[in-house]
């Protein structure tokens, strides 16, 4: 088990002087890119997708890669992180400076960024940058201004103030590699989940007892039938569905379409609840059904202090891509969803439920507990969560499913 976290605190704790964190754990199209930009354009710094592909990217630009690849370089990303505003990654500074001069350390492999990067703000960070390495508590590896915390090729900064944030954290996928290779390649199964959440919550249980309180947060889609869609839409190849010249698509392979969400929702929840007792959920849905009370329901979840979302001078360009997935009824994009609805009806009522609730509807799923994990029963009917409710404990979130 790494023990190094602690020897680091003394370095980076001024820096998180509202002594407020936020661990994301996410998966993949459920809106986390979209609730990362939300945050950080309302004061908080909050990084993107911080451990995806460092293996394929970060030879692009720097040398010290293989320390980066280590359990230390990995979890201690993460625990840097919590500790004070950060780039996405390690090699984030050296990656999007490159990009702004134009030239990388293999130019034919990158795609150079357009003339519009080159604000002043940026300029000077790439001016004064040094190499952030482990165990990343040198003053190169501060990212206060929010110029590098979004995307590597990011335009823009969302702090141009150089206001302290009023909340710093990290997202990233639950699943992501934290260095242990081994663990790495087994953790659809329980143990290997359970080992993941035990080194987070080393991570965090060390960052806390600096004085700064860490907000566990889960971050999934609850309606799974329009999940699976967006994923076939973004896959664009699937056994599952025919895709049809009309832009619809024709579902032949329903259980294994919904096998993917369903085998995301289930570890998260087991394993934010083994990271922290107190860990929260939020859903792609109540941020689809209010971006500004999500945030806030973020802001005010701290047990310790409170805070507020407040907006700050930002000139980074918000993407759309998360923020509108599949807007309208399914009946727009599933070609055959009269036959899913008269198949499931009986037998699956809680799809059956997906077909008919509105986008924005956060659904409680029917829940199991089969050997200690928790399981989805799609056999029994789910519920419509509060509409006013746009986070809840883990806990609370379970507890509701085995009921429901």
């Amino acid at each position: 088990m790494w023990t190094g976290v602690r020897e680091e605190m003394g370095a980076s704790f001024a820096h998180n002087a509202t002594g407020r964190s936020l661990l994301i754990l996410k998966t993949a199209r459920t809106g986390s890119t979209w609730l990362c930009d939300l945050l950080n354009q309302r004061g908080m710094h909050v990084t993107q997708e911080a451990l995806l592909n460092w293996e394929r990217d970060c030879p692009h630009f720097s040398d010290n890669c293989e320390e980066y690849f280590t359990k230390e370089g990995r979890l201690g990303w993460v625990t840097q992180s919590l500790l004070r505003p950060m780039p996405k990654t390690p090699y984030a500074i050296d990656g999007s400076c490159a990009k702004l001069a134009k030239q990388s350390k293999h130019t034919k492999s990158v795609e150079l960024a357009s003339e519009d990067l080159g604000d002043k703000v940026k300029e000077t960070a790439c001016a004064v940058k040094a190499q952030c390495r482990p165990p990343y508590t040198h003053e190169s590896c501060n990212d206060v201004a929010g110029c590098f915390n979004q995307r590597v090729s990011q335009k823009g900064c969302y702090n141009v103030e150089m206001r302290q944030p009023s909340i710093t954290g990290i997202s990233f996928n639950f699943q992501s590699s934290l260095g242990d290779a081994k663990n790495a390649a087994c953790l659809s199964e329980p143990s290997c989940a359970s080992k993941q959440a035990a080194m987070l919550r080393e991570a965090t249980e060390a960052v806390e007892k600096t004085g700064i309180e860490v907000l566990t947060l889960a971050q999934v889609r609850s309606n799974l039938l329009r999940w699976g869609v967006s994923r076939m839409y973004h896959s664009g190849s699937s056994n599952a569905v025919k895709y049809n010249k009309d832009g619809k698509i024709t579902v032949k392979d329903l259980e294994n379409m919904l096998k993917g969400p369903v085998s995301r929702v289930e570890p998260l929840l087991q394993m934010a609840g083994e990271v922290s007792e107190n860990a929260q959920i939020i859903f792609y849905e109540d941020i689809a059904r209010s971006p500004d009370k999500s945030t806030e329901a973020i802001a005010k979840a701290y047990q310790m202090s409170k805070t507020e979302a407040k907006e700050t001078g930002t000139d980074v360009s918000p993407s759309a891509n998360e923020q509108n997935q599949h807007p309208g009824g399914l009946e727009e994009y599933i070609e055959n969803l009269d036959e899913i609805r008269e198949q499931t009806q009986k037998s699956q009522p809680c799809v059956f439920r997906m077909t008919q609730t509105s986008k924005d509807d956060t659904l409680i799923l029917p829940l199991v507990k089969r050997d200690g994990q928790v399981k989805i029963d799609l056999s029994r009917d789910c519920c419509v969560a509060d509409r006013n409710v746009y986070l809840r404990s883990v806990a609370d979130y379970v507890k509701a499913g085995l009921e429901c």
